[in-house]
């Protein structure tokens, strides 16, 4: 993504950024491979991204993973994948099938051999919801983890992957009894919590398990329908939008909470499931512009100022750009004592978070600064659309006489 911004002074101070090795990674879940070409998905500069598949994936719909799998690719996402029922399965009816331990450990190993690009993986998506064959059977997840494991060591694998409904805090009490090894990384989709202004449901699962937390799913529900087509949740795109709030509220007050991928971009007009960013007519809805102002509030650009030890007369400021873009830009405007003393650009990327730019005082100025009682550099910034957020800092800088 790229972000300008008009700088109208020079600063310095420590704006905070969220480039820490804890801070969290924003993604977004969806299933259809044309999201990732749109340029308002892409504009969002999101760096990860998750598909849900049958546990059988690899040899019933390969071609279908691997096109999605190529459109995240081509927006420069990583995936990340979920294993679930068959698709033939109608849990909780029939057919609903859990399958052995040795049918999992040779479905999984097939996919790893066939996308080996997945290095990031859930065991069972939202394991104890209904829908799934599991529901009822954390002991089996817990051995499916651990095959998961064996078939990948050096991948990262989500262990158990709840829902805030029912039994999920007992789910993962007997899923962690179950299991030989000791995961560090747990998932949960928190709607229960978004929906309805609650954080029970994402404080039951940290307190219930150790290490990390993915948020897997979460978001705004606009429209949710039972099997026979009747709303259950009435569609309420401003319900949803305040959701999007609760999501990154949850989620940031949370040091545990590592990464939270938000669901979905898109979904189709007869969908029971409808939390889309987008509209069914592609238009965007009140979501989108909310997850906009949300990662702004993460995007903040973290400037400090200092003078140069090696050099008189000089200002060396420094950018710092957010894990949250992938590539920023910009230019800065300095003024110090009501003159411009300098036009400068930097661009940082993936590889590269600080920049730093070398501002040379010229000598009328710098005898005038001399004079100054106080040297004050106050920094406006305006960035463009979609991420960044409007600020003014400052700083004294205090150069010794010489």
């Amino acid at each position: 993504m790229r972000t300008r911004f008009l700088l109208a002074a020079v600063l310095a101070s420590a704006m905070a950024a969220p480039a820490s090795a804890g801070a969290l990674t924003v993604g977004i879940g969806d299933q259809q491979p044309s999201a990732f070409a749109d340029g308002r998905l892409r504009a969002l500069g999101l760096r990860v991204a998750r598909l849900t598949v049958p546990w059988d994936a690899a040899t019933t719909e390969p071609a279908a993973v691997q096109a999605w799998l190529d459109a995240v690719a081509a927006a420069g996402m990583t995936p990340h994948v979920a294993f679930e029922h068959r698709s033939s399965d109608r849990c909780p009816g029939s057919p609903c099938v859990v399958p052995s331990r040795s049918e999992y450990r040779a479905a999984v190993a097939a996919f790893h051999a066939r996308f080996p690009q997945v290095r990031t993986f859930t065991t069972w998506n939202e394991a104890n919801h209904q829908s799934q064959p599991v529901a009822s059977r954390p002991e089996a997840v817990a051995g499916f983890y651990e095959e998961l494991v064996s078939v990948c060591p050096s991948c990262t694998v989500v262990a158990g992957d709840v829902l805030d409904s029912g039994s999920y805090v007992r789910w993962l009490q007997r899923f962690r009894a179950a299991t030989s090894l000791d995961p560090q990384l747990w998932g949960l989709h928190n709607y229960g919590d978004t929906t309805y202004g609650t954080t029970t449901g994402t404080d039951a699962v940290l307190a219930t398990v150790p290490g990390k937390l993915w948020i897997e799913e979460t978001g705004g529900i606009v429209t949710l329908r039972n099997a026979a087509g009747r709303s259950t949740l009435a569609s309420d795109e401003t319900r949803a939008a305040t959701a999007i709030d609760r999501a990154f509220a949850i989620a940031r007050a949370r040091p545990r909470v590592a990464r939270m991928y938000i669901y979905q971009w898109r979904a189709s007009a007869l969908d029971r499931f409808d939390s889309g960013l987008v509209r069914p007519d592609g238009s965007l809805r009140p979501s989108y512009t909310r997850v906009v102002r949300d990662l702004a509030a993460m995007a903040t650009v973290g400037w400090s100022g200092s003078w140069s030890r090696a050099r008189s007369r000089r200002i060396v400021l420094r950018a710092t750009c957010p894990a949250v873009l992938t590539r920023c830009r910009g230019r800065v405007t300095a003024r110090l004592l009501g003159h411009r003393v300098a036009l400068r650009a930097y661009a940082t990327t993936s590889g590269r978070r600080t920049v730093s730019l070398r501002i040379d005082v010229g000598r009328a100025l710098w005898r005038r600064l001399r004079a100054a009682k106080r040297r004050r550099l106050v920094l406006a910034v305006r960035p463009s659309v979609p991420t960044g957020r409007a600020a003014r800092v400052s700083l004294s800088l205090a150069r010794p006489a010489s």
